[in-house]
């Protein structure tokens, strides 16, 4: 049987109890499972299929040879395109359910992310650094320079930084020689690096809505640069009834979503669509409806808030994004 077959043979539910006995902080992301499992159903296998993904119990062992751990383990689909797993045949070299079985090789495909695209990673490392992350970088890279023996450059590059295994050995060795005089400097270097990286990211957030927002400019975020902590997460509707999509990420907020943010103070809802396929009033509240409970902010002062956000890549989809801080 083929992992689209075995996917569309069980419910998404069938398959909580499983996943979640893999890691206990599966519990925090089952919405992004479902996503993910929904998704792989309505895609189509591609590729000849002749890998196989194999279930198998892993057994290791220390220098002794007696047993340290036993594990399960799915072959040939962790970093893999999910179109193409998705025609491997699966097949259980271990005593184990179809389920047990499923979860662990959903587990192993989401491992980089629950969404096929990686759309986050790859246009992070497409884009520019902002004014913030630069100063992160440029800092990092100085601190770089006082333990390898280099050249400092004027504008370097990540590749700058590389060195062979011999001249690692000579930095850990130097930067392991530190005096008191040197650790102090590098430990203020590493508050000024934290900051600016924690900045960097809130400006790369603020941009990524802005950029296409209907209704709200940079100046809407800038509170974001002023709190000590932030949560973000995001939900996908990932059905082909586009009647039903704002129902669908209700449905997983309300079962799957199990975070608490009820102690936030400030609380963004970010809608996103794609031009002709605009989320309606109706949408909005439905969406709305299933949040609300989970907060306990007054509306009327400014503290919850949604704006809407153009995203041509979700054709019939919608995207909500939540934005909580304190």
């Amino acid at each position: 049987m083929i992992l689209k077959d075995l996917l569309l043979k069980y419910e998404f539910d069938a398959l909580v109890p499983d996943l979640i006995a893999i890691d206990e902080q599966v519990k925090n992301n089952l919405f992004g499972f479902k996503e993910a499992f929904d998704t792989l159903r309505r895609m189509t296998p591609e590729g000849d299929g002749r890998e196989q993904i194999i279930v198998s119990e892993c057994v290791e062992t220390n220098e002794d040879g007696l047993e340290t751990e036993r594990y399960l383990h799915a072959s040939n689909c962790e970093g893999e395109i999910w179109s193409s797993c998705l025609a491997k045949e699966v097949v259980l070299e271990a005593d184990v359910t179809e389920l047990c079985a499923l979860a662990r090789i959903l587990w192993h495909i989401t491992f980089l992310g629950f969404t096929p695209e990686g759309e986050a990673f790859n246009d992070y490392e497409k884009s520019p650094m902002n004014e913030y992350e630069r100063k992160a970088f440029t800092l990092r890279y100085h601190q770089f320079c006082n333990y390898a023996r280099v050249k400092r450059k004027k504008n370097p590059t990540i590749s700058d930084r590389a060195l062979s295994f011999e001249e690692w050995k000579i930095y850990n060795r130097r930067k392991a020689r530190r005096n008191r005089a040197k650790r102090m400097r590098d430990a203020r270097q590493d508050r000024q690096i934290d900051k600016y990286t924690r900045m960097g990211k809130i400006q790369r957030l603020i941009e990524s809505i802005t950029l296409t927002g209907l209704d709200t400019t940079e100046s809407s975020y800038a509170y974001l640069f002023d709190t000590k902590e932030i949560f973000e997460t995001g939900f996908y509707s990932r059905t082909t009834d586009k009647g039903s999509r704002a129902q669908y990420i209700a449905d997983n907020i309300t079962k799957y979503f199990v975070n608490d943010i009820s102690d936030y103070t400030r609380v963004g809802i970010v809608i996103s669509f794609s031009e002709g396929s605009e989320c309606g009033s109706e949408e909005i509240r439905t969406i709305y409806d299933a949040i609300r409970p989970r907060l306990v902010l007054d509306e009327s002062d400014g503290s919850v808030y949604l704006h809407r956000y153009v995203d041509q890549k979700l054709g019939e989809d919608i995207h909500v994004m939540l934005i909580c801080s304190r």
